[in-house]
């Protein structure tokens, strides 16, 4: 009589399941919020990128060049506009590349909405120096040169917070019309006024300071003429004595709105490697060569999402003047045109992205960092899952489903 197949298979059907169920879990996805608070660098870097970024290769710091290679392969035969890309690993510069044919490492690059971060990272450190007490205080008490106005009186209620994550509540709509239209988007009446701050305060209130989010280039000009206000001195020269002159950034531009306030909106420029010592900043919590140049809770602070409806969609958050990708895990200041930069705790990595890319154009940028860069650290991981759940699926692999296996021979010899 010949024998029955042997029932073999329960221990592989067991370990697809597991699998399986690893993959698809819940768990798999972990919001950016829980990682800023789990992923703070722990120790100091090797050194201290103020008089230039050391050089190292993808390979010495756990990424695949070749990935990397690919990505500008896509790049050039998508003929996509890029046009720089720089990576920045464990503190070291590991990939710099310029794909376009103007710009180059000493170019400065308009950043347009980047801009918006850079100055809530000046904000900070006006915290930090005791120029500011705390973000309760009212935007109104710092401009009483413009008391003649005959001002909504919501105004009174609106905070530096409500300024920071874009709800103050001041009529505001810049993106229902292009940037070039004047008289439809505020953002260019604003541009052809007299003075930008008191066109600003002459806005009406739509709504309740904090009740709702609204994407905001006058706030950012208020928290911009603020900080210049509290130190009394034009905001270009507040930046290099504070900021930049510690951090070792040399060249920028800043222009001016009417009236003599900074256009901190969007109208910095700065080189790729020095967007990238502002990253650098953030990712080591607001420290630089052992000073504290933005209060570690006001970094932490300004990467939490705020609770809001998010025209982006859900994968996106905002925070101070800081955005959010949940599912990319990383935080990141987000600039018209396609300027980027991007911050991954998790894997010790600042990313930059300059591009010119047109306002009806497809910015790939996202796509390049999961698809690519990304990539060249997990290896080939559509699922993106992280190496903690990996270890987790191994260990049930190793211990659990053994075991499973010998309880199941028992019960079949019983």
């Amino acid at each position: 009589m010949p024998m029955s197949p042997p029932k073999k298979g329960l221990g592989q059907v067991i370990l697809s399941l597991v699998l399986i169920l690893s993959l698809f879990s819940p768990v798999t996805t972990i919001e950016v919020s829980e990682r800023v608070q789990n992923s703070v660098p722990s120790s100091e870097p090797d050194y201290w990128p103020t008089d230039g970024w050391r050089n190292s290769t993808p390979e010495e710091h756990g990424m695949n060049p070749q990935t990397l290679n690919d990505m500008m392969d896509r790049i050039e035969t998508q003929d996509y506009p890029i046009d720089s890309v720089l990576i920045i690993k464990d503190g070291y510069k590991v990939f710099e590349e310029y794909p376009g044919s103007y710009y180059r490492n000493t170019t400065l690059h308009a950043m347009h909405s980047v801009s918006k971060s850079v100055a809530s990272i000046l904000l900070g450190v006006a915290f930090q120096q005791g120029m500011l007490d705390n973000v309760s205080q009212k935007v109104l008490d710092f401009f009483p040169d413009y008391d003649y106005l005959d001002l909504d009186p919501g105004w009174e209620n609106i905070t530096i917070e409500h300024l920071l994550t874009m709800t103050p509540g001041f009529e505001w709509d810049e993106w229902s019309y292009p940037y070039v239209y004047p008289g439809d988007n505020p953002i260019m009446n604003m541009m052809y006024s007299n003075d930008a701050v008191e066109f600003i305060l002459n806005r009406s209130m739509d709504h309740e300071p904090g009740e709702q989010w609204m994407y905001n280039g006058g706030a950012s000009t208020l928290l911009g003429s603020i900080i210049q206000q509290v130190y009394g001195d034009q905001l270009y020269y507040v930046f290099r004595e504070h900021l930049f002159d510690h951090i070792g950034i040399p060249y920028y531009s800043l222009p001016t709105l009417p009236g003599g306030w900074p256009n901190v909106m969007g109208g910095f420029s700065l080189r790729p490697v020095d967007m990238a010592r502002l990253g650098f900043l953030y990712l080591n919590n607001g420290t630089w060569n052992g000073t504290q140049i933005v209060p570690s809770d006001f970094v932490r602070n300004s990467i939490q999402p705020i609770d809001h409806d998010n025209p982006l969609g859900t994968d996106f958050g905002y925070g101070w003047h800081w955005w959010l990708r949940h599912d990319l895990g990383v935080y990141f200041a987000f600039g018209r045109h396609g300027q980027k930069i991007m911050i991954s705790e998790e894997h010790d990595m600042v990313v930059v992205f300059t591009a010119s890319v047109p306002d009806d154009g497809y910015d790939p940028e996202f796509e390049l960092y999961r698809d690519y860069i990304l990539r060249s650290i997990t290896g080939d991981n559509p699922l993106g899952i992280s190496p903690e759940i990996l270890i987790g699926v191994t260990m049930v692999v190793v211990v659990v489903v053994p075991l499973v296996v010998v309880f199941m021979k028992r019960v079949r010899k019983n």
